[in-house]
């Protein structure tokens, strides 16, 4: 069986527990002796037949069909308990994940600051007037990439990023 069909029948058969009787048992019929298994009505407590069972049937095999509707309900619930705590693990641990830094939006309030247009001009030749959209250019060429969206998609150009911030890091320190 494939994910998808056990997908599909698990369904099935949670729609059939909202319709089926809730408890079977066994019983016996006296005239014919055949053992019957009884769906019983939780209301009333009426037990009605809803099929015989043969004799050949084992004593295992009779456990599993009278019992059927509590087992299904039970592994149904433990289904769902573990779903929900799938879930709720899954929830926590991209709590606890740090979220990936932004190194696009970064560089864009970076090509802003007047310091770093200063950096750029004194260490990678920014032609005056100093501005963002000069800053931007001129960015992408010392990163080799032709969007600042490559610095969140691509390791490679976003550790040249790192790399440059901590270049002007430390020209701000030193001048």
């Amino acid at each position: 069986m494939n994910l998808e069909l056990a997908k599909e029948k698990y369904q099935d058969a949670r729609q059939l527990l909202g319709l089926a009787s809730e408890e079977w048992c066994e019983s016996y019929e006296i005239e014919s002796g055949l053992a019957e298994i009884c769906a019983k009505d939780t209301l009333t407590g009426e037990v009605e037949p809803i099929a015989h069972l043969l004799p050949a049937c084992s004593y295992d095999d009779r456990r599993i069909m009278t019992h059927a509707p509590t087992y299904m309900r039970a592994m149904d619930f433990l289904l769902q308990y573990a779903f929900n705590e799938i879930r709720d693990l899954r929830q926590r641990l991209s709590a606890q994940q740090p979220k990936p830094k932004q190194f696009a939006a970064e560089c864009a309030m970076k090509c802003s600051e007047p310091a770093f247009l200063k950096f750029l001009e004194e260490r990678h030749g920014l032609q005056r007037p100093l501005t963002k959209e000069r800053a931007a250019t001129k960015v992408r060429s010392i990163l080799n990439i032709s969007s600042r969206r490559e610095l969140d998609d691509n390791q490679v150009a976003a550790a040249r990023w790192r790399n440059l911030v901590n270049a002007f890091d430390a020209w701000r320190r030193h001048g």
